[in-house]
């Protein structure tokens, strides 16, 4: 698969972007989306869109409460000036490490997908970076570091979900997946595996995240981007805001139906 593209919507219709967009993803990692339509209703438009790409995964949570599942379809990421910003990435507005979504979801989906509501005044865009780049590089700078990576299972664990999986997995195809939230992992797991969670995480905040090799995806009220969750490393670039809700996207998942 290539890694990235834009799409450019000259439709209204859910069910017609929907498909257009499901022929990319069998091509691309990550999608951006962007209208040249009036929308309508975002919530309306996108519901019926992800109906028509896979199954929902109902994954929203409750950082409140650990994390815990609500079984709601939309997680909102937004900034709340009355949250302290190191309490919850979703509502602060800091830069957030490179990780993927459904690290310790025993059940996960394939594809996330973020829409905008508000755009915040500067900053904020979602970088990504693609396996086969960070393998690459891993590859020629840290081979020691992969080989531990591409060897080692470690658990990840958020409330009552769990996963147990290689940070990278290089599958028999070729194709290379990965598994990894730093701040999740399993408070019991062994010492060792904590080292080399950290050992990676360190590596991509030093020597990755602010790289060349890191694309950036800023979405408009309306846009939308799509991405394979465990085929890319995600995070995101901080940025500046006023007031409440100056930045306001809405997350889903969803199973990918062929």
């Amino acid at each position: 698969m290539d890694f990235i593209t834009d799409i450019k919507l000259r439709t209204n219709d859910p069910v017609q972007a929907a498909s257009i967009v499901k022929d990319a993803l069998k091509k691309y990692k990550v999608i951006k989306v962007i209208p040249e339509w009036y929308l309508g209703d975002l919530r309306t438009f996108y519901d019926t869109f992800v109906d028509q790409l896979g199954e929902a995964t109902y994954d929203a949570e409750d950082f409140t409460k650990g994390g815990i599942k609500t079984f709601e379809r939309w997680s909102e990421i937004r900034y709340d000036a009355d949250i302290p910003d190191m309490a919850a990435y979703r509502h602060s507005k800091n830069a957030q490490p490179l990780h993927t979504d459904e690290s310790y979801v025993s059940d996960p989906a394939d594809v996330m997908l973020f829409y905008c509501v508000n755009k915040a005044i500067k900053g904020g865009s979602t970088t990504f970076i693609d396996a086969n780049v960070l393998v690459n590089y891993m590859t020629e700078n840290a081979p020691e570091l992969l080989q531990k990576l591409t060897t080692t299972k470690v658990r990840y664990k958020k409330a009552n979900e769990e996963r147990t999986e290689k940070i990278i997995d290089i599958k028999e195809s070729g194709q290379i997946h990965f598994n990894f939230n730093y701040y999740c992992i399993d408070k019991d797991e062994t010492e060792e595996n904590k080292a080399l969670n950290k050992e990676f995480f360190d590596f991509l905040q030093t020597y990755v995240a602010h790289s060349h090799m890191i694309e950036g995806v800023t979405l408009n009220p309306g846009e939308a981007v799509l991405w394979w969750d465990e085929l890319v490393l995600h995070g995101r670039n901080s940025y500046d805001v006023a007031k409440t809700n100056d930045r306001f996207i809405w997350k889903t998942g969803f199973k990918w139906i062929k």
